[in-house]
């Protein structure tokens, strides 16, 4: 049941994470932290667009 679990849902989990992630840091930070936001908050639009493509 566990590998069942992770496989449908260890993807969204870690790109909610990454977004939480992402939207802190640009929040609340400045210099590196505004980078590390962009970054992350355009990962799971880069996932998109690749599997648009696909």
């Amino acid at each position: 049941m566990k590998r069942t679990f992770l496989k449908l849902w260890g993807m969204p989990i870690l790109l909610a994470l990454l977004s939480i992630f992402g939207l802190i840091a640009a929040l609340l930070g400045d210099g590196i932290w505004d980078i590390l936001g962009w970054l992350t908050l355009s990962f799971p639009l880069f996932l998109i667009i690749k599997h648009y493509y696909k």
